[in-house]
């Protein structure tokens, strides 16, 4: 199975990120004088199981600062979900779409295949990475990251997603919102209706529970896959983030 890729470059470093560079964009932060989004095209090109690979940000900066050739270079708009529209419409795939942030430069063209893999054991529209919260601070003990209770475990999602691109087209609402919420699990518990939110709150919400949710609420299959690999949700979004990455890890 060889799907095309979409990484999303296109979020504006207007936030904390930029007391520790100055660039316009957050791929384009350097560590080990290499911009983050350059890690991950590299593990991209690197998977077996990918195909086409395009990116979605400010074209100038990417064909200036990115050394690896992309299939397709894609201007970035005014919102994550803009972005991933005009990703999607352009590269026209008639298979699933693997859409990759690029803040996160630790990630291994491996574990891209792994996923890839075990997202082909089950028929879904929707595959989503989650990692929990014993192999994230195994790897990652001082970083901070959002977590879910679940009856399974505790978990951190990670910043990628295996995807039809139809489900984009029909789901943009849901979408849109799941993006805005994604680091606040208790308002994105909200979408799903009241008994998940008690569930939620005293514990006993299980990952079958919530897919079979969704499924309901959007009309298409979506599953959280477990993976080992925190590398998957290490994303470099606050300066925290970025001075452990420096400093210890590449």
């Amino acid at each position: 199975m060889k799907v095309d890729v979409l990484i999303l470059a296109g979020a504006r470093n207007e936030g904390p990120l930029r007391e520790y560079s100055p660039v316009t964009h957050e791929a384009f932060i350097e560590i080990a004088d290499i911009p983050m989004v350059e890690y991950v095209i590299n593990a991209v090109k690197a998977a077996h199981h990918t195909d086409r690979i395009a990116i979605v940000g400010p074209r100038s900066e990417i064909e200036r600062s990115v050394h690896q050739k992309v299939d397709l270079i894609i201007d970035s708009g005014n919102s994550m979900i803009e972005n991933i529209q005009s990703g999607i419409r352009e590269l026209n795939s008639q298979g699933y779409v693997f859409l990759i942030s690029s803040d996160i430069p630790l990630i291994k063209s491996e574990v891209i295949d792994e996923f890839i893999e075990s997202c082909q054991e089950e028929k879904a529209d929707i595959y989503y990475p989650i990692i929990s919260r014993e192999d994230n601070q195994a790897k990652f003990p001082t970083a901070k990251r959002t977590y879910v209770r679940l009856a399974e475990g505790t978990f951190t999602g990670g910043n990628m997603v295996l995807i039809k691109p139809e489900v984009l087209n029909d789901t943009l609402y849901w979408l849109e919102k799941a993006i805005t919420w994604r680091k606040k699990p208790w308002k994105l518990s909200r979408l799903l209706g009241v008994k998940i939110i008690f569930k939620y709150l005293i514990g006993s919400l299980s990952l079958e529970e919530i897919e079979r949710r969704v499924s309901e609420i959007i009309g298409y299959k979506g599953l959280g896959m477990i993976t080992e690999h925190p590398e998957v949700g290490f994303d470099i979004d606050k300066p925290s983030d970025l001075i452990l990455m420096r400093e210890k890890y590449i």
